[in-house]
This record gives C-alpha cells, sequence and structure tokens, in this order.
C-alpha cells in the first residue's frame, strides 16, 4: 500500500508536510498542496481510517451486534440502524452473535480494539457488567429492545402492551379457552415482559388458568416446529408464540399433519415480520415498527456522540395489533 513516506519522496518534500496537506492543515503553499494531491491520487493513496483515528479519535465507524441476523426481526432492525449511519456518514460493523454470550463477548472486544464511535446493542445475553468494556474505552452504547444497563439509553418497543392487546383480542374476541406459550429464553427481558403481559391480560379477564403452560424454546423456525409434538399433548385451542419465527414454524407443523388452522388449533405470533401475511391462512401477530425502531436508535447514538454530557434516557414505541385470520377471525366476521 502506498504511504506517506512514498509520496514525500516522490514531491522531494517531508512526510510531515504530506501529513498536513492530506488533512487540509495550514503550513503548505496552495501549490504545493495540489501538486501533493495530485501525485497522491496518481499514486493510488488511500487513508487508512483505523491509524487516522488514532490522530482524530473519530474512526467513522459504529458497532452493531445482533443475535441472529437471520430473524427477519433482527435484520430488519439491522437495515434501519445502517440506513440511517450511512446517510449520515458512517459505516456499520454489523457483528452476529448467533446467541452466544461468549462469541458476544469477543465481538465487544473486538469493537474496542477497532475503536468503533459508538455501539448499537440488541443482546438476549448480555449483562450490566460487560458493558464496562465500553464504558472503560469511552465508547457509547445504545441497546435496542433488551435494556441491559440503566446507565445506558435504551429504545425498546413496548412488549407488554403487545403481549396484553393481543391476549385480550385472544380471550374477548376469538373466546380461547386453553392457551399454550411458545416463549424463549427464559430470561430473556422480550420473554419476560410478553409472557408478563399475557399473564396479566388474563388475571385481568378473569381466566388465569387459561394458560395452561409455557414452553420455553430456541426461539426460530425449527424449534417452533419441533415443540409442537409437546405442545399437542397438552390439547389447546391456541398458541402464543413469542415471534412470528416460531409462529410459521408451529404453522407449518400443523399444515404437515394436517392439522386445520385455526378450525382445530389457533396461531398468534408476534413481530410481524413479512411472511406472516403470506401463508394460507395469515398470521394475527402483533406489529411492531422493526425499521424506525433502528432509525430511532441509531440518531440517539449519533446525538450522544454530539452531546457526551447527556443523560441516559428511555425511548419506548407502541405496537399495534394486526388482526388477520390465524385465530378465527374471518370466521367469526361471517
Amino acid at each position: 500500500m502506498i504511504n506517506i513516506k512514498d509520496i514525500a519522496k516522490e514531491c522531494g518534500v517531508n512526510p510531515a508536510t504530506v501529513s498536513r496537506a492530506l488533512n487540509g492543515k495550514k503550513g503548505v503553499s496552495e501549490k504545493m498542496r495540489n501538486r501533493i494531491l495530485h501525485i497522491a491520487e496518481t499514486m493510488g493513496y488511500s487513508k487508512n481510517p483505523l491509524a487516522a483515528s488514532l490522530i482524530t479519535h473519530k474512526s467513522g465507524i459504529i458497532g452493531l451486534v445482533v443475535p441472529d441476523i437471520t430473524n427477519p426481526y433482527y435484520a430488519s432492525v439491522a437495515q434501519g440502524v445502517s440506513s440511517y449511519m450511512r446517510e449520515k456518514g458512517y459505516s456499520t460493523f454489523l457483528c452476529d452473535v448467533q446467541r452466544n454470550r461468549e462469541q458476544e463477548l469477543q465481538y465487544f472486544g473486538m469493537l474496542c480494539s477497532y475503536r468503533v464511535e459508538g455501539v448499537v446493542l440488541l443482546s438476549v445475553t448480555a449483562h450490566p457488567d460487560d458493558l464496562k468494556i465500553f464504558e472503560q474505552n469511552n465508547i457509547r452504547v445504545i441497546c435496542v429492545d433488551n435494556p441491559v444497563s440503566k446507565n445506558v439509553s435504551s429504545v425498546i418497543n413496548d412488549n407488554f402492551q403487545g403481549a396484553w392487546d393481543l391476549t385480550e383480542h385472544l380471550i374477548s374476541k376469538c373466546h380461547v379457552k386453553k392457551l399454550v406459550a411458545l416463549m424463549g429464553n427464559a430470561e430473556a427481558e422480550t420473554t419476560k415482559q410478553r409472557l408478563r403481559g399475557c399473564r396479566e391480560a388474563l388475571q385481568k379477564f378473569g381466566v388465569a388458568d387459561a394458560l395452561i403452560k409455557v414452553l420455553n424454546i430456541y426461539p426460530d423456525y425449527d424449534s417452533g416446529y419441533k415443540a409442537m409434538d409437546e405442545v399437542l399433548r397438552y390439547d389447546p385451542d391456541c398458541v402464543f408464540a413469542v415471534n412470528d419465527t416460531v409462529a410459521l414454524g408451529a404453522f407449518s407443523y400443523c399444515m404437515n399433519q394436517g392439522i386445520k388452522v385455526p378450525d382445530e388449533l389457533k396461531i398468534a405470533g408476534f413481530d410481524d415480520i413479512a411472511a406472516s401475511s403470506m401463508i394460507s391462512v395469515p398470521l394475527t401477530t402483533v406489529h411492531q415498527r422493526k425499521f424506525v425502531l433502528g432509525q430511532k436508535a441509531a440518531s440517539q447514538l449519533l446525538y450522544e456522540l454530539q452531546n457526551p454530557d447527556s443523560l441516559p434516557m428511555r425511548i419506548e414505541l407502541l405496537p399495534k395489533l394486526k388482526v388477520r385470520a390465524s385465530c378465527g377471525e374471518k370466521k367469526l366476521e361471517g
């Protein structure tokens, strides 16, 4: 790679002069600056952003940590973050940790070594102490979905309200009496809030015993499919899945086993990914503004980079119930 010393040798000046010219600093005549810039371009010189960040403390890079980029929900949030950052002149370093805590911690160290300016963190495994590495390296963090620590800002969806609204719909409109909840990791904040919203809504309607079983599974399509063998042992009339990906796995199982949805089993999801409206019996779910969530997180991160004395804050987006047909709604309308 061409470096400053190579350009200095070609121009017959010292490297400090070349550095001043390339960085637009004073101490170089306009004629010499133009000559240096022309030669640098001719020789194919490009700045090393990491080397430049040692001087400017600004790498122009932000880190984005996601649990599983193959999950359409996280992919949409990631698009919101990266598109906003790109418009603002930043590059995004994507870290897919595959819901693995050790891998996530390794990425934390890597992001610090790359001198990112900030981090947007979507985590289902991080603990508050895990974020100290960013504090020690003066790197701002914005948590998305899961407010890992009170010491950093968070941008979240109101998972409790979304689950409440969906459960109210299942009980009051769809007349569900035996509900199995297919939830994710029991320690994940998303799981906790969605399950709490479901339970409190059931209590409010005086049917707390309608929740006959909670199963905690890996929240992906295959796990949703495989869990249905156990789900059916409890003879439910409805499955409330922690997300649409799990719900689609459950729906596929029913189609393959000849179980009619919603006549024999109702299925509800959460997140409103694109595929949820494309199946033969469109999925009743909770719509979340995924792309906007990513944009909000990116916007808050840039605000805090520009205002380093700002205090942590919590930004919450309201979800919206998306009524389709998988819980018998079309039949009810008829």
